[in-house]
């Protein structure tokens, strides 16, 4: 199945192509209207809770393998499960059905704006999702299995290594191993030439990154002295472009990658770079300076003004309501990574592994349940969790790691851990929000021999943790008797005070 996605303004003209098509059908939804003029009346109402947001109109179709063979309401169903997966769960789409080309498929147009928040749902990444949700799909109704345009610009590792890889973290999480199964060379090549060249750098500025990243590079030249073929090389091993994948050839890294090659302005220094390649640069110096590159490209996140007027509200319910302790609430507030803007959302803000912040969580409808939508300025980055640090030292390096499902659970698991440890942990512990298979910080994650999948055990969280678990075998479960962490600390703060109550009447008598 492949899907394609673009984004607009206008929905009338949309709609009007949508239904004008030859056998257009109209075959599900979550909308009333039957016809163009009816639909692009009533999207106008989740205009009206955001009139400020640009290219509100989501537009994605998905066409089916020739064998494929799906009727009306299958169809429905795999749009909605598409729409609810992608992130557009409180919004307005309607899906409509064409058989004008030899390929089935259907068109889906909804409104990015959130009929609950009135934000716009996070787009960032969203080609790459869209493709681990139709990879899912395909899976789960039986269908042609398609490969993604990551997959075939990627060549990818043989079974072999992949056993070795699968056999090596289960030694190390079993403490047999001292470190964690290190990646294949030739991935590591791979993931180092998409890192150099994310800034879209010039050919011979990208050969010289890879040389400071302790790769070597060869280019061949035709007889007129031109560029035309690329290999690499790392600690003994060589792979020719063609090798690495579609991506990584020498016409692939200016298609695909969009490396600028100029054979006039680069010839000549590519030539002076393979006769006096750059020198290695330190691992860590190497890491800080391809981190720079990644953080340059990355939409800077403004965190929204707070309301402080509002704040003794929020910290009075936290604490009277949630039983989080002022500490904790005071501490992420002093640190302005909890509060209330001006628009009254409660926002949980997100940071990376250094600290910086990245975006943001709104925590929208507290007194129903636990979740967050993305805060959508269109600068959240994709690198940033909510995440919170206690016991040991905040020098020392983080022993334990907490997987959770949302900000509120991390904030009454760390007060059960506390509650239970009859103070903070003596080992520094982590908790971070990250119940997305696909945004775990793997390489942090693989670090440690054990990962507590702490998620709500409830629907959501189990489902989640099955996926979590398939990627980090030294993953365990840790399941609450509640469906959630608050619950969980209300019941076990209850018990607390009822076992100090026993015995304050066994001390009277």
């Amino acid at each position: 199945m492949i899907g394609k996605q673009t984004k607009g303004r206008g929905f009338r003209k949309l709609l009007d192509y949508l239904e004008s098509r030859e056998d257009a059908k109209l075959i599900g939804g979550n909308m009333s209207g039957r016809n163009a003029r009816e639909l692009a009346r009533e999207f106008k109402l989740s205009r009206q809770l955001n009139s400020d947001a640009d290219r509100v109109v989501y537009h994605v179709s998905l066409s089916a393998a020739k064998d494929d063979k799906l009727d009306d309401e299958k169809w429905s169903e795999i749009g909605s499960r598409y729409m609810k997966e992608m992130g557009f769960d409180a919004n307005q789409f309607v899906i409509f059905r064409h058989h004008n080309t030899d390929d089935d498929h259907i068109h889906i147009a909804a409104s990015r704006i959130r009929m609950d928040t009135g934000l716009v749902v996070h787009d960032s990444w969203d080609y790459v999702r869209s493709e681990k949700v139709l990879r899912q799909i395909e899976q789960d109704y039986e269908l042609v299995q398609v490969q993604g345009s990551r997959e075939k610009l990627n060549r990818t590792p043989s079974t072999g290594q992949i056993r070795r890889i699968r056999r090596e973290q289960e030694e190390f999480s079993q403490g047999q191993r001292d470190s964690p199964p290190q990646r294949i060379i030739k991935e590591e090549v791979q993931q180092t030439i998409d890192r150099a060249g994310v800034d879209n750098p010039q050919m011979p500025t990208l050969i010289m990154r890879l040389q400071q990243a302790g790769i070597s590079v060869r280019t061949g030249f035709t007889r007129n002295g031109k560029s035309k073929g690329i290999s690499y090389e790392k600690d003994g091993q060589a792979f020719s472009g063609t090798q690495l994948g579609a991506a990584y050839t020498f016409p692939g890294l200016q298609k695909h990658r969009g490396v600028d090659y100029q054979p006039e302005r680069d010839d000549e220094p590519i030539h002076e770079l393979l006769l006096k390649p750059a020198k290695p640069l330190p691992i860590e110096q190497l890491e800080k300076f391809l981190q720079e590159i990644e953080r340059k490209q990355q939409p800077q996140f403004t965190p929204p003004p707070e309301d402080k007027v509002v704040w003794q509200v929020l910290h009075k319910y936290l604490d009277e309501k949630r039983y989080i302790p002022d500490y904790i609430v005071q501490g992420l507030h002093n640190n302005q990574l909890l509060y209330m803007d001006e628009q009254r959302n409660i926002l949980f803000i997100k940071r990376d592994l250094d600290g910086e912040k990245t975006g943001a969580l709104v925590w929208s409808k507290p007194r129903e349940n636990h979740r967050t939508v993305e805060y959508d300025q269109n600068t959240s980055t994709q690198k940033g969790w909510f995440y919170l640090r206690l016991g040991g030292q905040p020098t020392d390096k983080v022993e334990n790691v907490f997987l959770c499902s949302t900000p509120i659970d991390a904030m009454s698991a760390a007060t059960y851990l506390i509650s239970s440890c009859k103070g903070l942990p003596p080992t520094r512990t982590m908790l971070i929000v990250a119940d997305d298979p696909n945004n775990l910080p793997m390489e942090f994650l693989k670090g440690f021999n054990r990962v507590v999948v702490a998620f709500n055990n409830d629907e959501l969280g189990n489902k989640a943790a099955s996926a979590v678990l398939e990627l980090l075998p030294q993953g365990k479960r840790l399941k609450t008797h509640n469906p959630d962490w608050s619950q969980e600390l209300e019941a076990h703060l209850r018990e607390e005070q009822e076992k100090l109550l026993q015995q304050d009447r066994g001390f009277s008598r």
